[in-house]
């Protein structure tokens, strides 16, 4: 009797406190996802492109980047070369089209990585992470290195990656990244860097390209041109790795000299342009305009 009396107190306790532990699991997701943004429409989160002003026969005069950001050109994921996509996959997010928008092996190599550091040396994001934390969080948020941050960066990715496909995230996130330079998206890159749209660049160019946004500054060619190439040498590497492509490849790649085109904003007809920015002042409004 008195041990049918604990087996029934120790299920009470087990069923109270399993109880205790699944609100209190429900009471921080809801913590978390409070406040998060609806993704209902992800572009309406995307940067405005810059404004152009064309002549009569359709060659640009000026662009005019939207103020406080930089030259913005979206374009269709099919003008983008393969080898640009499999570039930028094979360096930021190998299982792109297989992870659920988080990588759980990458997060726990991460996390033992940054515990035996003793601080945050592997951020571990995924393609899809990186877009929501640039696309939906607000720039306080974006560069806390806190768990609270990452959770709920990574309850966004995954449902980006329930409502949208991979080719519409991976679109979307060559066409906002930063690649320093005041270029936003692989277009404006592509024509800052090599003075080229971007469906003409080659593997070279592609992968010193994919090789800019995680450290724009750095990795700049037009001022550290050897940091450039080394990490242009990694992104090769990394697609060989993949399979993407050969080694022989990759060493025909490496050994091309890349011809650059550095970033200028020279106005063709200034007069005109001008003339035809303050009719758009006027009929648009200043905010609307820019």
């Amino acid at each position: 009797m008195l041990a049918h009396a604990r087996r029934r107190s120790l299920w009470v306790a087990l069923t109270i406190l399993c109880s205790l532990i699944a609100l209190a699991t429900l009471a921080a997701y809801l913590w978390l996802v409070a406040g998060l943004p609806r993704l209902d429409d992800l572009h309406a989160y995307a940067g405005a492109p810059s404004s152009k002003v064309y002549d009569r026969h359709g060659e640009l005069l000026f662009e005019m980047p939207p103020p406080y950001t930089g030259r913005h050109s979206p374009v269709p994921l099919d003008e983008m070369p393969e080898a640009l996509r499999q570039a930028t996959i094979a360096t930021e997010d190998a299982s792109f089209y297989d992870n659920p928008g988080v990588d759980s092996r990458a997060i726990l190599r991460s996390a033992w990585l940054n515990l035996r550091s003793g601080q945050i040396v592997s951020g571990a994001s995924t393609i899809t992470q990186q877009l929501a934390r640039n696309l939906l969080m607000s720039p306080e948020e974006r560069y806390e290195q806190t768990l609270t941050r990452k959770l709920r960066e990574a309850i966004l990715a995954w449902r980006i990656t329930r409502r949208y496909t991979k080719d519409e995230i991976l679109a979307l996130y060559l066409n906002e990244i930063y690649f320093g330079n005041l270029a936003y998206g692989v277009e404006a890159a592509a024509q800052t860097y090599f003075g080229k749209h971007v469906r003409d660049l080659d593997l070279a160019e592609s992968a010193m390209l994919a090789g800019l946004p995680q450290s724009p500054p750095y990795h700049n060619p037009f001022e550290n041109p050897e940091n450039a190439k080394a990490r242009q040498a990694v992104v090769l590497s990394l697609m060989v790795r993949q399979g993407y492509i050969t080694a022989d490849q990759a060493r025909r790649a490496g050994e091309e000299k890349l011809y650059y085109a550095p970033a200028v904003f020279d106005i063709q007809a200034p007069h005109f342009v001008m003339y035809v920015r303050g009719l758009l002042e006027r009929e648009l409004g200043l905010e609307r305009l820019e």
